[in-house]
């Protein structure tokens, strides 16, 4: 019997938790004995009952039930092997793979508050000794994890973010006349992913026929972010599945600026929908996005205005392109591989 941490499928879904989903998803088709352990509270989403067997341990919630109630439960059914996929993971659990999805609160400390950087840096420096192995989403944040952590490569398995394949892609549309002139920014509000360096150059560009759509809620552990109001910028702060579905089809581009990011798995969301991509050249993001985005400097407003207007003004003749190569470019990201991969690491270190 293998077990998931699922406290993800209590949780709001973000990026973190949309690769625990996916990747679980895949794994209930070929593994059988697979139990998903969450506190007894409620399920984001009822449907899941049925898709995973699920069971409700514990009488709290929250880091407690992660750190103390999760452990005793598997100590007393004799310590089988655990599955973390969401960043945290049972500190003292040795018999556990943990994923570390990237090192910004090390690379960028300030982003995040003290209490924050606290419980994720000692949970990390306590499980990359103990644990069986660490998952990660990139090469480069396997290489951020030695460089700060100090890990043996060989510990660490790079398992990429894998695309909902259980949405139509027939159904979406690719006519440019069918899109609206919006331009699409899609994640949690907070200073690294450096959505008000878009508002304001995307104001200073005065680009007045296409409204910029922000999708996101704030991001709780982190500095307080501060935006400028405008008729064509629209804050529509976080959005269902459906809901969000409906902003990357009407959309004409997808913008992500971010600065640091050990995936980023919203451009390969909006490659799926047809829709362009505009991305910054930093981190792991050009490693995903390969040929398949029109890259900008995330630091340069005059750089990140003119790539603007360039694939806007030629939106006939790039637009295409980008669309055929996201296409291609998702077929790098293909969950069956990733659960493969998954599954040959754990068997092979006889777990």
């Amino acid at each position: 019997m293998i077990y998931i941490n699922a406290r993800f499928l209590t949780q709001r879904k973000t990026g973190v938790q949309q690769y625990a989903l996916v990747l679980c998803r895949e794994l209930v088709k070929h593994v059988p004995d697979i139990c998903f352990l969450t506190p007894k509270t409620d399920l984001i989403d009822d449907k899941w009952r049925k898709e995973f067997n699920i069971l409700q341990i514990g009488n709290r919630n929250g880091h407690f039930w992660e750190q103390i109630e999760l452990p005793r439960y598997l100590r007393s059914v004799g310590s089988p092997l655990l599955l973390c996929f969401t960043g945290l993971s049972p500190a003292f659990y040795k018999n556990c793979y943990f994923t570390i999805h990237d090192m910004s609160l090390y690379a960028y400390p300030k982003w995040f508050r003290f209490l924050y950087r606290a419980v994720y840096k000692v949970n990390y420096a306590i499980q990359s000794r103990i644990a069986r192995g660490i998952f990660t989403v990139s090469d480069f944040s396997k290489s951020e994890i030695e460089k700060y952590l100090a890990v043996d490569p060989d510990k660490i398995t790079v398992l990429p973010n894998s695309v909902d394949t259980s949405i139509n892609l027939k159904n979406h549309i690719e006519n440019e006349a069918a899109r609206h002139k919006e331009i699409l920014l899609v994640g949690t509000l907070e200073p690294r992913k450096n959505i008000e360096f878009v508002i304001n150059a995307f104001l200073n560009s005065k680009i007045e026929d296409y409204k910029l759509i922000v999708v996101g809620g704030l991001g709780a552990a982190f500095s307080k972010v501060t935006f400028p109001k405008h008729e064509n910028i629209v804050f529509c702060g976080y959005l269902s599945d459906d809901d969000l579905e409906l902003k990357y089809r009407d959309a004409s581009i997808f913008v992500y600026p971010s600065l640091y990011e050990g995936f980023g798995l919203p451009p390969l969301e909006a490659m799926q929908r047809g829709c362009p991509v505009m991305a910054s050249d930093r981190a792991s993001i050009p490693e995903v996005c390969g040929d398949a985005a029109y890259y900008f400097n995330p630091e340069d407003s005059a750089d990140f205005s003119a790539k603007l207007r360039e694939l806007i003004e030629n939106y006939d003749e790039l637009s295409p392109v980008l669309i055929r190569n996201g296409y291609r470019r998702l077929e790098q990201f293909d969950v069956r591989d990733v659960a493969s991969k998954l599954m040959d690491v754990i068997s092979q270190r006889n777990i």
